[in-house]
């Protein structure tokens, strides 16, 4: 109900927008029948979402609610998993390491488990072992589910 919301409001704004800015003509009827047509379509699927109707409508948002939920959900999910990767490698630069992190996520955001892969830089201030349980430590996960792997050798 909220993005029902939020989506008339938007198509309210942009309504008036287009009322105030565009001068009077041909552009200006274009503009107010487009964003008629786009309010109409938002009201329709709201009331048939009310209703527990499948509507089909211009708006590929409203029409197909469920998969582009879902895609959010894993776009929020790898987003998440990206800065915890930025992270992991933050924190084994400041130990002394170049490192690569692989995080893994469950849909509902929890770690499943993180791939590391480091190389000593020339003087680390943590072990390897240390390091992957500070990472776990901070966040807030077990340490088993911190994987060294494939550890490279550092310079020549």
């Amino acid at each position: 109900m909220d993005a029902f919301v939020r989506q008339l409001t938007v198509l309210s704004v942009l309504w008036s927008l287009s009322e105030l800015l565009l001068p009077e003509g041909r552009l200006q009827k274009m503009a107010r029948m487009t964003v008629s047509v786009l309010v109409m379509a938002a009201l329709i699927s709201g009331l048939g979402n009310l209703m527990n109707l499948q509507v089909e409508s211009a708006l590929p948002a409203v029409s197909d609610a469920a998969a582009v939920g879902e895609s959010y959900v894993r776009a929020a999910v790898r987003a998440a998993a990206n800065q915890a990767e930025t992270y992991c490698v933050q924190l084994a630069r400041r130990a002394g390491y170049e490192a690569r992190a692989a995080v893994y996520l469950t849909l509902e955001g929890a770690v499943d488990h993180i791939d590391l892969s480091l190389a000593a830089g020339e003087a680390p201030l943590l072990d390897e072992e240390e390091l992957a349980r500070t990472i776990a430590g901070q966040l807030a996960i077990s340490p088993e589910l911190v994987h060294l792997k494939g550890n490279e050798a550092s310079g020549p």
